[in-house]
Order: C-alpha cells, then sequence, then structure tokens
C-alpha cells in the first residue's frame, strides 16, 4: 500500500481520496475511520464535560435514569435517554441488545451462546454484555451485515 500526503494551504477543505483494487478490512477500517472522525458526544464524568470519539464507544447502559457510556477505559454519563442516542448512533453501527443497553458492533470481539437463548457478546477490552433472546436475532443479522461489507 502507498500512502501519499501533500499540504496545500489554498484549500477551502481538507480532503482524502481513496483509491484501491480491492477492499480489504484494513482499508474499509481507514475509510471509516475518516467518515466518522467528527462524531463525538458531550458526556460527563466528575463534574467535568468530555467529548467522547463515538468511535471509543464500546457500549451504552441506562443506569438510574442516565445514559452510561463505557469506553475501553473510562465510564461517562448523559442525560439523554437510550432512544435518543439509539437514533443519534444507528447511522454508526450502534444496535440494542437489551432493553437496557446498546452496542457498537465494530467493537465487538466474539459472540458467544448464553443461557436461555441469550447471547453474550464479548468487547475488546475483555467486558462481556449479555444479549436477550428478543435482540439475538437482530444483532447476529448486523454482525453478518457488517461482514459482508468488509468482505465486498
Amino acid at each position: 500500500m502507498k500512502l501519499t500526503a501533500q499540504k496545500n494551504e489554498q484549500l477551502d477543505n481538507d480532503y482524502i481520496d481513496i483509491k484501491y483494487r480491492e477492499l480489504t478490512p484494513t482499508i474499509h477500517k481507514i475509510m471509516q475511520l475518516c467518515d466518522e472522525t467528527s462524531s463525538v458526544l458531550l458526556c460527563e464524568k466528575d463534574g467535568a464535560t468530555f467529548q467522547v470519539d463515538v468511535n471509543d464507544i464500546l457500549y451504552v447502559e441506562w443506569v438510574d435514569n442516565r445514559s452510561c457510556i463505557y469506553t475501553k477505559a473510562e465510564v461517562y454519563t448523559m442525560s439523554s435517554s437510550l432512544q435518543q442516542l439509539e437514533e443519534t448512533l444507528k447511522e454508526k453501527r450502534f444496535m440494542r441488545i437489551s432493553k437496557m443497553a446498546l452496542v457498537n458492533l465494530y467493537k465487538i470481539k466474539s459472540v458467544s451462546n448464553g443461557l436461555n437463548f441469550r447471547l453474550t457478546a464479548e468487547m475488546q477490552n475483555g467486558e462481556k454484555v449479555v444479549v436477550t433472546r428478543h435482540y439475538r436475532g437482530a444483532l447476529l443479522a448486523g454482525i453478518h451485515s457488517l461482514a459482508k461489507e468488509v468482505i465486498n
């Protein structure tokens, strides 16, 4: 793979051209990163407000009337409802896995069968979240859809 970068101060906006023979997983990740770099959520932690990049979010959980935003190393909160976040993050490949949680499909390391037709999704940081029976089919379909995009 060849990378060329040129500084041009006459440009009104920055832009990136990607040319490829075959859409490999690496190129797909680069495209995803370029497409989603400006997506941030304003979250709170210890009384301070932070901009959290959507790409860093593993999952979101509704606890005590607040949305808890889990990243690899931190937990933030938001006053937005889970339904509002689901609508906001749908385009970023977040899916509902229970009445109380959303998961970032890009951050799932593995999925295994659990009790009573549930699934257990292991996230990239090793945490495990439970996918309820009601959302099991949609999550598996989302994972398969994502895999097809990467392959094609």
